[in-house]
């Protein structure tokens, strides 16, 4: 593998990766093309969650701030 600075400013990296996929054989591509899909979607599908949205989905017992019974000793 040949090394070569990652570089979108010049120019130069995206002609250089397009020259190296398109000596790759068809089904090769098309797995670059099916890898580069994954990537896009891994990076734009952050999920932001929504405020209010675990709204009836946690429930705390009626006792929650009860003392409990193993720290008796220490009280």
């Amino acid at each position: 593998m040949s090394s070569v600075a990652i570089s979108n400013n010049t120019g130069f990296f995206l002609p250089f990766l397009y020259g190296k996929i398109e000596s790759l054989p068809v089904e090769m591509q098309k797995e670059v093309s099916l890898f580069t899909d994954f990537l896009l979607s891994k990076s734009s599908h952050s999920v932001v969650p929504r405020f209010g949205s675990l709204k009836g989905k946690i429930h705390l017992s009626a006792d929650f701030d009860a003392p409990l019974s193993d720290f008796n000793e220490y009280m």
